[in-house]
């Protein structure tokens, strides 16, 4: 698809997107139960599926729409921007990434099925990689595959419910590998966590047998896929914050300009304009860092300078939805830490994903990594 027809599809899915959560979602409902782990909204996830947003990423050959991560990114954006599905990246991009891989690699009959399930809405998946607090890539996993049984243990896996399909990555004696279990299988246990406006799991496997009898990938390829399915999810989020941060900001300003203090709207106040203009900014540098990563990630996606990208674009996305979230939750004043007033779910729902696959802190010493910046040296003499 040329990038003009592309532009015209952005649009129509943006409009589309709006239109879609403006006629069926409520932020106010955020307010029920809110400290506990929210479930995935199963009902506006089927309607998500009906309009085919869950293929969004899978190729036409298997129901998708193949529109990728620029498709993607469209819709993280306005959803960050409306309070709307936290689980996007790391129930639909995340897995759809490791599904494609999938059936690059010949594995057409399981990947298959797999994407059904995804596209029609029918079950939830997600990629379980994670083991231990502050890991950045998969490496070589801790949890086990033997004799067709998996044994380990993953955290922080988003979007598990009790009918949810799990792609985790293991060892085994032929290499790295991944693997579809089922949440309601023998052998696994969630424990369920509140996390931003959903949740998270640890879930721990005691020789689970497969949802497939084969692997879904195995060897380098799993690793590429494993690989790719996190750079996926950090544009994807990058995204979303970004869209946390126009989001929050247009709510701050419609509030401040309503505030009235000494006879005028606070928003008239110079110090309070400066602020605003400061956080515009912020959210301005915001959008173009994601949208540099996904020009390289679609031009160059294995080119160092690439990683260096995402990781930018990750750091700066996240401060940017942070920073935009507790000053508005300033200038709201006590008002800001009432749970009637959304600017605390922007705050919450950034700390959240700010922090998932990697926090500011963590991206800007792998931008700092000597290997990338010898790339980007190079480059820049070239």
């Amino acid at each position: 698809m040329c990038m003009e027809d592309m532009d015209d599809v952005a649009v129509m899915l943006r409009d589309a997107a709006v239109g879609f959560i403006e006629g069926r979602y409520d932020a106010s409902l955020l307010q029920e139960n809110s400290l506990k782990p929210r479930p995935v909204d199963r009902k506006l996830w089927n309607e998500m599926a009906d309009i085919g947003w869950l293929g969004l990423c899978l190729p036409e050959s298997v129901g998708g729409s193949g529109l990728g991560l620029q498709g993607a990114t469209v819709l993280a954006e306005v959803f960050g921007r409306t309070l709307f599905s936290p689980h996007f990246a790391g129930a639909v991009c995340m897995p759809s990434e490791i599904l494609r891989a999938g059936l690059d690699a010949g594995g057409e009959s399981a990947c298959e099925s797999l994407a059904s399930l995804v596209i029609g809405g029918e079950r939830l998946l997600a990629l379980a990689w994670q083991e231990q607090a502050g890991q950045m890539q998969a490496g070589d996993a801790a949890t086990v595959l033997r004799n067709g049984r998996v044994s380990g243990k993953k955290i922080f896996v988003p979007a598990v419910e009790n009918d949810s399909i799990l792609l985790v990555t293991v060892s085994t004696p032929e290499g790295p590998a991944v693997v579809a279990v089922a949440c309601d299988a023998d052998g696994v246990t969630v424990e369920q966590a509140a996390a931003g406006l959903g949740s998270i799991a640890t879930v721990t496997f005691n020789e689970a047998p497969l949802w497939q009898e084969q692997p879904v990938l195995q060897g380098p390829a799993a690793s590429a896929a494993v690989r790719n399915a996190l750079a996926a999810g950090r544009i994807v989020l990058s995204a979303q914050l970004a869209g946390l941060a126009s989001g929050c900001l247009e709510k701050n300003i419609r509030y401040v300009n309503e505030r009235i203090q000494f006879g005028r709207a606070i928003g008239s106040f110079q110090t309070i304009q400066h602020r605003c203009v400061d956080l515009h900014i912020d959210t301005l540098l915001a959008g173009s860092s994601w949208r540099n990563a996904l020009r390289l990630w679609e031009t160059r996606p294995d080119d160092p300078a690439t990683e260096a990208a995402i990781s930018a674009a990750k750091a700066r996305c996240g401060d940017a939805a942070m920073k935009v979230a507790r000053q508005s939750v300033q200038m709201h004043g006590a008002m800001g830490f009432a749970e009637e007033v959304d600017v605390g779910f922007y705050l919450r729902a950034a700390m959240h994903a700010a922090s998932y696959l990697g926090n500011a802190l963590q991206h800007r010493r792998l931008f700092a990594d000597p290997r990338l910046m010898t790339t980007k040296l190079e480059e820049s003499h070239a």
